[in-house]
C-alpha cells in the first residue's frame, strides 16, 4: 500500500475512533443542533404555560432578591398568587442571568438564560444516561447511546431552549440517583440521600421514583449484601440532613409551622427526616443480630409509625395538592387537561396519533421486565432498570403526566428489542449484544407490550371514555398565541381579566399589565372567576369582573364571519370574541391580525380605564 493510501486510511478511521472515545460528546452536539434548529423554526418542544410563569418567577427573584417570598407581583386575583415552586428551581437561570446582565442588560440576560441553561443542564443529564447504558452492559455503548436517545428524544426535549420548567431538573436528579444506586463507591449512598432530599424539595412529583431508590437500599440491607449497612446508614443520614437543610434554605422562619401540601413544608420535612432517621438508626439497633425477617419487620414498624404520625398531623394532605381547589374548577378546567387524567379516562386514545408511540413505549418499558423473568443472566443493573421501568409504566397509565418520563426507560428497553429482531451475525447486533440472555423466542420481548396495548385499546373501545362539553372559557382561550404580542403603554394599574392561558402570556412580559389568573392551581380562585365570567349559566358577568377588581378584559378574537353555532352555545363569550361587547365594556383598537380583542372596563374609583397606547405588535417569547 502506498503512503497516500496509508494516510487516507488513517484519516478515514480517525473520526470513528474519536467518536468511540467520546460518544456522549457527539450525541450532545447532535441533539443540541436538532433542538436549536427546531427552536429557530418556531417549534417549542414540550413547551407549556409553566415556562411563561417561570420567566416571571426568575425575573421577580432577580429584581427582589427575596428567596423566601414567593408571591408573584404580576398576578392579582385579587388574592395574591404564591408560587408552589421553591426558589432553588429558579437558581440556575437566575445565576446565569445575574452574571450576564452587566454585559448584556437585564432582559437580554434573562432571555439568554432561558435559551442556554436548559442546554447546559443537558450535559450532566446525558452523562448520567450514558453511564446507565454502560452499566447495563451492551457490547458497544457508543452504538447503544444514540439509539436510546432517538427512542427517548421526547423526554430529552425537556432540555430544549426555552424549556425552563422544573422537569429537566427532575430528570437530571433521577438519572444521577440511578447511577449512584449502581455505583460501588462508598460515598454514593450519602450523595444519593442528599439528591433524594433535593428532588422532593423541588417537587413531590418524583416521590414514587425516589421511594423506589430508598426501597433498593432497604432491600440490600435486609438481604445482607456486603457494605449494605454502611450504605443504608449513609443514605439515611444524608436524607435527614438534606431535608432539614433544604427546609431552612427554602422556607421562611415565620412559615415553619405552615402546612402546604403542594410545596416543600412541614409534612415533607417530617416524612423525609423520619425516613432518613429510620435508615440511620435501625441498622445500628440490629447490628449483626437477626435475619432478614427481623430487619424487614423493624423497618416496616418505623415506616408504619411515621405514616401514622403524618396522617394524624397532616390529614388535609391526604387529598393531594389540589385538595383546596373548588369542584367547579376541577370539573371545568383541571379534569380537562390531558396530563391530569389517567390513560383509562383519555377520550381519544385508540384513534389518536400518539397511539403508535404509546405502543412503542409499552414494548420498551416491559422488555427489561421480560428479560428479568428468566432464570439466568439476571444482573443488578438490569433488575434495577426493570423495576424503575415498570414503575414508570404504571405511573404513566395511572397519570398521563408521567408519560413524558417513560421514554428514559423505554429507550433502553427498545435496544434489547431491536437486538432480538436483528438477523444472527448482523454487525449491529454484535454491537448491541448484552451479556444478559434474551428469551429464546424471537418476539417474546414484544409480546407483553403488544398485549397491554391491545388490552387498553379494547377497554377504550368498550367503555368509550368521554368528556363534557367544552367550557366557554376554554374555547375563548384557544387562539394561536405562539407569537403573542402585547400592547405598549398600558394605563397605570391596569389589571387584565382573561382566560388563564392568555393571562400566562401577559405575565411573562417584562412590561405587561397585571393579570387576574394563569393556568396553575395556586391561581384557582382567578381561574374560577374567569370561567364563571364566560359561563352561559352566569346571570351577571359584571359582578364577577367587579370581584376581580380588573380594569380590562382580553379574549381570543373571532375574526371570521359570525358563527351561529358559537353564538348559540356561548352567547356572551361569542359576543366578546366577535367584537360585540355589552355597553359596560369598550373595545380597544387592535391590529386586524391580532389573536386577541381587548376591552377597557373601569378603574377602582369608577373612572374610565382607558386603552393601551398602541396597537398590538408581534413579540416572540422564548
Amino acid at each position: 500500500m502506498s503512503n497516500d493510501d496509508d494516510r487516507a486510511a488513517a484519516q478515514s478511521s480517525w473520526l470513528p475512533r474519536l467518536y468511540m472515545s467520546a460518544p456522549a460528546l457527539f450525541c450532545f452536539s447532535g441533539m443540541v443542533t436538532v433542538m436549536i434548529v427546531l427552536w429557530s423554526l418556531g417549534f417549542r418542544l414540550n413547551a407549556d404555560a409553566d415556562d411563561l410563569l417561570k420567566i416571571h418567577e426568575i425575573r421577580t427573584l432577580l429584581v427582589t432578591g427575596n428567596i423566601f417570598d414567593r408571591t408573584m407581583p404580576g398576578i392579582a386575583q385579587p388574592e395574591p398568587y404564591i408560587s408552589h415552586w421553591p426558589w432553588i428551581v429558579d437558581l440556575p437561570y437566575a445565576a446565569f442571568a445575574w452574571l450576564l446582565a452587566p454585559f448584556a442588560g437585564f432582559e437580554p440576560a434573562l432571555m439568554a438564560a432561558s435559551f442556554v441553561v436548559p442546554l447546559l443542564l443537558f450535559v450532566p443529564a446525558l452523562y448520567f444516561y450514558n453511564r446507565l447504558i454502560v452499566a447495563v452492559g451492551f457490547a458497544c455503548p457508543a452504538i447503544a447511546l444514540p439509539l436510546a436517545l432517538i427512542f427517548a428524544a421526547r423526554t430529552f426535549f425537556e432540555y430544549a431552549p426555552g424549556r425552563i420548567d422544573y422537569h429537566n431538573l427532575q430528570i437530571l436528579l433521577l438519572l444521577a440517583a440511578l447511577v449512584l444506586l449502581l455505583s460501588r463507591n462508598r460515598l454514593s449512598p450519602f450523595v444519593n440521600g442528599l439528591l433524594t432530599a433535593l428532588a422532593i424539595a423541588i417537587s413531590a412529583e418524583f416521590a414514587p421514583f425516589f421511594a423506589l431508590v430508598m426501597a433498593v437500599y432497604a432491600f440490600d440491607w435486609i438481604a445482607g449484601r456486603d457494605e449494605s449497612a454502611t450504605g443504608i446508614t449513609g443514605f439515611g443520614v444524608a436524607l435527614a440532613i438534606g431535608a432539614i437543610g433544604l427546609f431552612a434554605a427554602t422556607v421562611a422562619p415565620s412559615a415553619y409551622a405552615a402546612v402546604k401540601c403542594d410545596t416543600y413544608s412541614a409534612p415533607h420535612l417530617l416524612a423525609l427526616t423520619a425516613a432518613g432517621l429510620s435508615f440511620a438508626v435501625v441498622p445500628r439497633l440490629v447490628g449483626t443480630r437477626g435475619g432478614w425477617a427481623m430487619r424487614a419487620a423493624l423497618l416496616l414498624v418505623f415506616a408504619a409509625i411515621s405514616l401514622v404520625a403524618l396522617v394524624k398531623l397532616f390529614p388535609q394532605c391526604l387529598d393531594g395538592p389540589y385538595a383546596s381547589m373548588d369542584a367547579y374548577v376541577r370539573d371545568n378546567m383541571l379534569n380537562r387537561i390531558l396530563q391530569e387524567l389517567s390513560l383509562f379516562r383519555r377520550p381519544d386514545f385508540v384513534l389518536s396519533s400518539g397511539f403508535p408511540s404509546m405502543l412503542l413505549l409499552f414494548v420498551g418499558a416491559l422488555a427489561p421486565v421480560v428479560i428479568c423473568t428468566g432464570s439466568h443472566g439476571r444482573s443488578r443493573p438490569l433488575v434495577i432498570l426493570a423495576l424503575f421501568s415498570l414503575l414508570g409504566l404504571v405511573l404513566a397509565i395511572d397519570y398521563l403526566r408521567y408519560f413524558r418520563y417513560l421514554p428514559i426507560f423505554s429507550g433502553i428497553g427498545l435496544i434489547f428489542v431491536l437486538e432480538s429482531l436483528l438477523p444472527q451475525g448482523s454487525g449491529l447486533r454484535r454491537y448491541l449484544k448484552s451479556p444478559v440472555p434474551a428469551p429464546s423466542r424471537k418476539y417474546a420481548l414484544i409480546l407483553p407490550g403488544l398485549v397491554l396495548s391491545g388490552a387498553m385499546a379494547l377497554y377504550h373501545l368498550a367503555v368509550r371514555p368521554s368528556q363534557a362539553a367544552i367550557p366557554a372559557a376554554e374555547f375563548a382561550d384557544s387562539c394561536d398565541l405562539d407569537h403573542f404580542g402585547a400592547q405598549r403603554g398600558w394605563p397605570s394599574g391596569a389589571i387584565v381579566f382573561s382566560p388563564p392561558l392568555i393571562g400566562s402570556h401577559f405575565v411573562a412580559l417584562a412590561d405587561g399589565p397585571k393579570v387576574v389568573t394563569i393556568p396553575n392551581h395556586p391561581s384557582a380562585k382567578g381561574i374560577e372567576r374567569s370561567y364563571r365570567f364566560l359561563d352561559p349559566m352566569t346571570a351577571d358577568p359584571r359582578a364577577i369582573l367587579d370581584a376581580s377588581k380588573a380594569t380590562h378584559v382580553a379574549i381570543c378574537a373571532w375574526r371570521g364571519a359570525p358563527s351561529p353555532g358559537l353564538e348559540a352555545a356561548y352567547p356572551f363569550a361569542a359576543a366578546l370574541m366577535e367584537g360585540k361587547p355589552p355597553a359596560w365594556l369598550r373595545e380597544c383598537p387592535t391590529d386586524a391580525s391580532s389573536p386577541l380583542r381587548v376591552y377597557s372596563y373601569r378603574n377602582a374609583d369608577g373612572s374610565d380605564a382607558g386603552c393601551p397606547a398602541s396597537t398590538l405588535s408581534a413579540q416572540a417569547l422564548p
